[in-house]
Order: structure tokens, then C-alpha cells, then sequence
């Protein structure tokens, strides 16, 4: 099953904040709607980005993010653009990227 990793994800900080969550998913779209089911966020996709971003909308806080949502496969890694169709093999790693502000 595919694991997705959301913006605060930081597996390499003991301690730090977990958001990642193994899913039954055959599409992006379909792990992105059990991730946002779970972690009570909304994810939609991002007007004026040439069709490459998300809005990472988290409910309770009203905080939101602009993402860029990458898959990791193997070796390889690409970005999903808004491919909410993307088929998902059971070893992806779906990450969720913040930008930051330094």
C-alpha cells in the first residue's frame, strides 16, 4: 500500500511530528482523499501554477500552505503535477512539500 507524507512529516527527528499514513489507494486522488479524511485537511489544487500546485488547507487551525506533492518509486522521483488520476503502485511514497520561508 502506498505511504503518504504530509508537510510536517520530518522522519529524520525522533520526536518530531508524524503525518504520514499508509493508504488503500490505486490513484493520487484516492490517497489524497483518505489523507484529508484523516488528518482533517482539504487539498485542491492551485490556481495560477501552471498546473503543478496544491493549497494544503488545514481545518482546525485555518493555517494553509502552498504544496508540491512528489512520488517517490524506487529510485526515481517525479512530480504529480494535479494529476489527481496518477496511477499509484503499493510502494510509492507520496510526499507532501511545504515551502518554506527562511
Amino acid at each position: 500500500m502506498p505511504v503518504v507524507h504530509g508537510p510536517y512529516h520530518l522522519d529524520e527527528f525522533l520526536g518530531s511530528p508524524d503525518q504520514s499514513l499508509r493508504v488503500r489507494a490505486a490513484s493520487l486522488g484516492e490517497a489524497l482523499d483518505a489523507y484529508q479524511h484523516a488528518f482533517r485537511t482539504r487539498i485542491a489544487p492551485a490556481v495560477g501554477y501552471d498546473g503543478r500546485y496544491f493549497l494544503y488547507l488545514e481545518l482546525d487551525s485555518g493555517n494553509e500552505h502552498l504544496i508540491d506533492i512528489h512520488v517517490r518509486r524506487g529510485d526515481d522521483e517525479f512530480c504529480a503535477r494535479q494529476d489527481r488520476d496518477l496511477p499509484l503502485q503499493d510502494d510509492d511514497v507520496v510526499v507532501l512539500m511545504a515551502f518554506m520561508a527562511c
